[in-house]
């Protein structure tokens, strides 16, 4: 796992994904959220997708629809959330779709947290240097990093 300087690349990326999921689920919510949704963050380069259905009922269908875009089916539901992933055709790793309904708290929580970074931009420097300080002492295990990174994320989240 390596940390990535943030990159103007990574909303092209975005449009273009967002424009092949929107024809196969037409009436979803798509958001480009994450540190590579946050100007002058950077991260692991991973473009981070919210995909929300209207209705949850439908996500076997949204399912098989992003699986037929090349998305696999990665983890088991949790919390109204389904995540998913593919490679990308770029020099970015990984696309990942968080699949959820339009009012569930996961949507609500992503965007959220994205929208405080990007009107924070002192926050958002203080959260890409914690970053740096998880990855250093995850020693680059995922698993750890990303609860970190959660803690904080709950932490901010409680405070908003």
């Amino acid at each position: 796992m390596i940390i990535k300087p943030f990159s103007q690349e990574f909303d092209s990326i975005f449009k273009n994904q967002r424009a092949q999921i929107k024809k196969a689920l037409f009436q979803a919510r798509i958001h480009h959220i994450g540190s590579t949704a946050v100007k002058g963050l950077g991260g692991k380069g991973i473009i981070d997708i919210l995909v929300a259905i209207s209705d949850w009922q439908d996500k076997q269908m949204a399912v098989t629809k992003l699986k037929r875009l090349g998305f696999s089916h990665v983890h088991k539901e949790v919390n109204y959330r389904i995540f998913l992933s593919k490679i990308a055709d770029t020099k970015y790793k990984d696309v990942h779709i968080h699949l959820t309904y339009v009012n569930s708290p996961e949507y609500a929580n992503l965007l959220t947290f994205r929208d405080y970074l990007r009107s924070h931009t002192r926050k958002a420097g203080l959260y890409q240097k914690l970053k740096q300080d998880w990855f250093k002492q995850a020693g680059g295990n995922r698993r750890e990093y990303n609860r970190l990174k959660s803690d904080y994320v709950r932490l901010i989240l409680a405070k908003i």
